[in-house]
């Protein structure tokens, strides 16, 4: 049964759009590291509901960071994709995880990092600061 699940789980995440997920995720750590100077702590943790893409310390901010990736802007510009039920879900996720960190003492702020990246081109990265406020 598990070899069912790790198989279906495997298929899953080796489609087209997922590794452009992955991609696009690596290169927002790195991003924010050089050139914003965000210290990443963790990485696609898992939490009641989903996922929190990147976790991260900017002084005395802690920064929850959703990762959009599209290879076009035909459908919209990625950032644009976050809906209500997301931030509510990043919200939730938030206070999860300050609670069971006991990191009460930093501010949380939620960024978007949105990725275009078309095929074979160079992928153009766009940063939003503090996007939403942790209380709605």
């Amino acid at each position: 049964m598990w070899l069912t699940q790790w198989l279906m789980q495997w298929k899953k995440n080796s489609t087209p759009a997922a590794r452009l997920g992955r991609r696009g995720e690596r290169l927002a750590a790195k991003h924010l590291r050089r050139h914003v100077g965000i210290k990443i702590l963790a990485r696609n943790v898992r939490c009641p509901g989903g996922e929190i893409d990147l976790i991260g310390l900017h002084h005395e901010d802690l920064v929850f960071i959703e990762v959009r990736t599209r290879s076009s802007e035909d459908f919209g510009p990625p950032e644009l994709t976050i809906g209500h039920n997301k931030q509510r879900f990043l919200r939730r996720s938030a206070r999860w995880f300050i609670a069971r960190r006991r990191l009460e003492r930093l501010t949380p702020r939620f960024d978007v990092v949105a990725i275009v990246w078309p095929p074979g081109q160079r992928p153009v990265v766009r940063h939003h600061v503090s996007v939403f406020a942790i209380r709605n």
